[in-house]
Parts: structure tokens; sequence; C-alpha cells
């Protein structure tokens, strides 16, 4: 009976029936043990292996991992005793090797949530019958699992042992180039792998486009992969429109970056990195609500998910104010995900939101230690310890910034800001150096824009603050421009202008908030200064909802599409700091301005000049 029952748990097996292995195999098992005249220790062995792998085959890992412990002691019974059906095993089927079953034990370890031993079944085996799959396991266990120097130098050996066999394996080279590794020694080593490929060119452009894009140069990564789109027959791939898109988001120009993600979307709409990406660029360009809805549908559609589906849906929940319910789906996300770098960035969003500033720092540290490379980490920082007056840890939020993004103009808009709204009046004049080298690195960036704009109206220039804005609108239309302007040629007593400008910004956002009390105050014939124009602001400001990363203005309270989701919305003391019309506003809240010493900006300002 056992040898019948035997046989046909070996069809079963064959067959890739494992559902229905599982029960039978376990029958058996336990015949064999209880029948100990009919058993032999190889039957028993291959019964245990065939129950083992069904196990691992349908991801029952802590079942299989204990199944696969029993099969490795047993094998190694076996060898003690020199049997030589264990050979002739090995030989019939390539799953049941010693360096196989330990991939597969140290699979069940990763899932269960123990690495550490992962990491020494792995290691048991010699480095010479490592094949390319168990490298690459061993590789992202150190480089996510073990804490140090020494995991990542770990890590590093082993991703390096992957390219020496496998050179077109660009996971392993975008690990090694986030790890720190030199991208010249990177491109070395998969040129001059035995097996690489010959006259393949975009190989090295795409290596120096990970590196530049590791390095927090990521305008400079994103020209390399534009190259590759439009001068090889790599062009509109989806992995290359994806790379461009994020790039582009890295670097803060969310419009191009949505032509990019949404061409990848369109092209392939099952990409859910594509998708990701692309509903956080919707929300910092203003998207329509039905992009949004479309987007999120697409996604609902799809009854399976994955760290990307949670993601999605706790973006969703940000865009319509549900920050507590967009809390639980992110944190699903990185349930299933602990290093889902977004998911992490919205996670801290959304705390700010909830005004859990404490809770944000930490979220927001543990993504600078994952992704250091996102200016979002400092600028989620600088928020929150503004939002705490730790003021000195916000200056050093601004260090940090100019220090990794010296070819980026994020981080000189966020330093100008707040040199622009310090009491320290040296400091305050000295915010126009920041923001007119940040417009030297992109001229029409559009925070750098808006910044110098009101620069220029609390100089006086105010028809040079018109003369910027109207040519950035043109080229780069933008609601909090809009506003912005309307608000300035409000102030100029310039009321049809004004009007036409808040009705632009109305077309964006119908309930654009400061649109409507800028519309409001010209029809009570008042000004930004004004009597009726605050009493107005001070009756928006009770009725209307704050947002995330913006909190309440003494002027009307933005909407959601006003404030967080902008990219230059940096905060301190209670008001927004980008997009302000009223730029001495926070001169009068003096007790509560950010106060930077004028050793402090100067010793940036020479770090920026380097």
């Amino acid at each position: 009976m056992e040898n019948a029952l035997f046989a046909n748990v070996q069809k079963l097996y064959d067959h890739r029936l494992y559902e229905s292995v599982i029960p039978a195999a376990s029958l058996l098992s336990t015949l064999l043990q209880n029948d100990r005249d009919v058993a032999t220790l190889e039957m028993e062995y291959q019964v245990m292996l065939y129950l083992a792998n069904a196990h691992y085959k349908e991801r029952n890992f802590r079942l299989a991992h204990q199944q696969l412990e029993s099969v490795l002691h047993t094998r190694r019974t076996m060898l003690r005793f020199k049997s030589a059906c264990l050979t002739a095993i090995e030989m019939m089927n390539g799953q049941f090797t010693d360096a196989e079953l330990r991939y597969q034990l140290a699979v069940c370890y990763k899932e269960v949530g123990e690495p550490a031993k992962a990491i020494s079944t792995l290691q048991a085996l010699p480095a010479k019958g490592r094949t390319p799959r168990i490298n690459m396991l061993l590789a992202r266990l150190h480089h996510h699992a073990s804490p140090g120097s020494k995991g990542k130098a770990d890590a590093v050996l082993s991703y390096k042992e992957v390219l020496r066999e496998c050179p077109m394996s660009l996971k392993s080279i975008e690990a090694l180039l986030e790890l720190g590794v030199d991208g010249i020694e990177v491109n070395s080593l998969v040129m001059n792998a035995a097996p690489a490929p010959r006259n393949i060119e975009w190989l090295s452009t795409w290596i120096k486009g990970l590196a530049l894009l590791y390095g927090c140069k990521h305008l400079e990564a994103s020209r390399a992969f534009q190259r590759l789109n439009d001068n090889t027959k790599l062009r509109r791939n989806e992995h290359l429109l994806v790379e461009i898109g994020r790039c582009l988001y890295y670097y803060g120009n969310h419009l191009q970056a949505e032509q990019y993600l949404s061409s990848a979307v369109m092209a392939y709409p099952n990409n859910m990195e594509a998708i990701s990406l692309l509903s956080v660029v919707y929300e910092l360009n203003e998207q329509s609500a039905d992009e949004q809805e479309k987007l999120f549908t697409r996604v609902t559609a799809d009854r399976e998910f994955s760290p990307a589906h949670w993601f999605v849906h706790g973006q969703k929940m940000y865009s319509d104010a549900k920050y507590q319910r967009g809390l639980a789906f992110v944190e699903r996300c990185l349930d299933m995900d602990a290093r889902h770098i977004e998911g992490h960035l919205l996670r801290g969003n959304l705390l700010i939101a909830l005004k859990r500033y404490g809770e944000a720092i930490v979220a927001f540290r543990n993504v600078q230690g994952l992704a250091s490379y996102r200016f979002e980490v400092y600028k989620g920082l600088f928020h929150c310890y503004v939002a705490q007056k730790r003021f000195k840890e916000a200056q050093t939020m601004c260090v940090w910034a100019i220090r990794s993004f010296r070819t980026s103009p994020r981080s000189y808009t966020m330093f100008g800001r707040t040199l622009f709204h310090s009491s320290n009046p040296v400091a305050k004049r000295s915010a126009k150096k920041f923001v007119e080298r940040s417009l030297k690195i992109d001229a029409s960036y559009t925070p750098a824009v808006a910044l110098m704009a009101e620069i220029c109206q609390y100089e006086g220039a105010t028809k040079a603050a018109i003369r910027l804005l109207e040519k950035q609108v043109i080229n780069y239309p933008n609601q909090n421009l809009y506003t912005l302007l309307g608000d300035i040629l409000r102030i100029e007593k310039q009321p049809f202008k004004a009007l036409d400008y808040y009705y632009r910004a109305l077309s964006v956002d119908s309930k654009c908030v400061r649109a409507i009390n800028g519309i409001n105050s010209l029809k009570l014939g008042g000004s930004v200064g004004g009597e009726g124009s605050k009493d107005a602001a001070a009756a928006a400001a009770d009725t209307e909802p704050g947002r995330a990363d913006g909190l309440a203005t003494p002027t009307p309270t933005p909407t959601p599409s006003e404030t967080a989701n902008q990219e230059w919305q940096i905060v301190h003391s209670n008001e927004p700091l980008e997009m302000s019309s009223e730029s001495g506003a926070s001169d009068s809240n003096g007790d509560e301005a950010v106060n930077i010493s004028e050793p402090f900006w100067q010793d940036v300002e020479m770090l920026s000049q380097e």
C-alpha cells in the first residue's frame, strides 16, 4: 500500500498539483513513521522533500521552513551513512540539491521575519557553490536586514558576485549605486565581465544615469536617460519612461514628470510603479479631480493588492483630506514592503496633516536612512521642526539640503524662503542671493519665481514682480501663481486684471478659497492690507479646513490643492511660507519667526558658492 501511495504522491508532484500533494504526502509520512518494517530512509526522505516543496510552492512558509529543517537534518544523516540514493535523487531533480534546499529555507526565514537565520543558512554554503540567485538573495538580506557598515560591505560583495556572472542584472547595478559604490567602478565591473554582451553603449549611459540619480543630481540623471530615449532604439521603453519621469519628479519638475509617467501608464496600464508615481505627481500638479479619479478607478479594478495598490489608495485619501483613513492604507503598504519610499513619505505627510509632528519626524528619519537622495525628506523634517519651534534643527535641515542638492534649485529656494521669513533683517535681505542662485540653475523653477516676486514686492519693486509672474504664467500656468498675481494687482489698484487672474485660478480649482476671498475683497472695495480684507480672511479661516503641509494662515485658509501638495510648500510658525501675497505677514509675528543668526546664514552662503 505504501509503495502505491508513494507512486501517486510522486505523480501529483510531477504534475505540480501541490495543493493535493500536501495532504497525500502528510498521510504517507505518518504511515511510514508508524510502520517501520516497510519504511526506508530513502522513501521517507523523498516524501519529506515532496511535502516541504509543496508547502513552499503554496507559500505556506512557516510550515515549509519546519519541513525543510527536517529535510536538511535527514540529508546530513544520509551523507554520514554515504547513501547512494541521495546522489541519484539530487541528479534526477535539481530542486532537491543542498543549495536549492537552503535557498528555499532562507526564503522561508525571510518571509516569516527571521533574516538573521536566512543569512546564516545561505552562508553555510561555500562561496563557490553559490549560484547568482543565492548571491542575489544574500545581497538583498545584507542590504535590507543587516545594520551597520558590515552589512553594507557584505551586500556590496554579494551584488558584485551576481554581476560577475550576470552583467545585465540591472537591479544589482542599481543596488550597488544606491549603496554608494562609484559609477565608474560599477561600469568597469559590468563591461569586464566574461559573459557581457558587446556593443551595448547604452548600458554605460544607463549606469551613469543611475549614478547621477543616487548622487542627488536628478536633472543630470534625467538628461542621461532622455538621451537614451531620443538617440537609441530603446525609445519609449516602459522602464526608460519611468526612469525619466522618476528623475524629473525627484528634481521637482512635476509637469514634465507627469508627461513621461502618463505616457508609461498609457502604453503599459499595469505598471504599478508608474501609476504610484503618477498619483503623487497629479496631486502636485493640481491635476483635475477627474484625472485622479480615473487613475484610482484603474487601480481599484484590480483585486490583487500589492504595496503599490495600498499606496495609491492612501494617496487618494490624502488628496481627499481623509487623513486618518489614508494613514490606515499606507500602514498596510508598509506592512507588506517596509522599504516603500513613497509610502514612508506619504505617512510623514499624513502625520503632518494630523499635526502629529513628533511621529512625522520619526517617519521622515526612517526614510532618510533608506533614501537620503530624496529632497522631500529634508523638506518634511524642516516643516516638523519649525512647527515645533525647534529652529536650530530646522536650520540644520537647510544646510544638509544645500550640501546634498547643490545642483538643485529646491534647496536654495527652501533656504531663501526661510531667510525671507526670518526676524533677522540682514538675513532677510540676503534671501535674494539664494533665490537668484536657484533661478540661475533653473530660470523657470516656479517656487523660486514666486519667492522672487514676493521679495521684489517687499523691496517695493512691484512692477518687476508683476512682470516676472506674468512671464511665468504664460509658460507655466499655475493656480497659486494666478492668486499671487491677483493679490499683487489688487494692491496696485488694478481690479480688472486682478479679477482675470482670480478667475483663472478658479478655472483650475473651483473651490480655491484664496481666489474667492480675493474676488470678495474686490467687491468690498478692500485690499490685502484693508480692514475689510482682514475680516473676510478671518471669517474664511474659521470656516475652511486646514491642510497637511500648510498650517492655518492669518489670511484665507488654503484648500488642499493650494497647499500641501505644492512642491514649494515649506511652513514656519502658523502660516505657509510659499505663495503668500502678504510677504510681511511673518514680520508681525516676530516671536514666532525663524530667528537665524548672521554667522549661520553667511556660512551657508559660503557653502553654496563652493
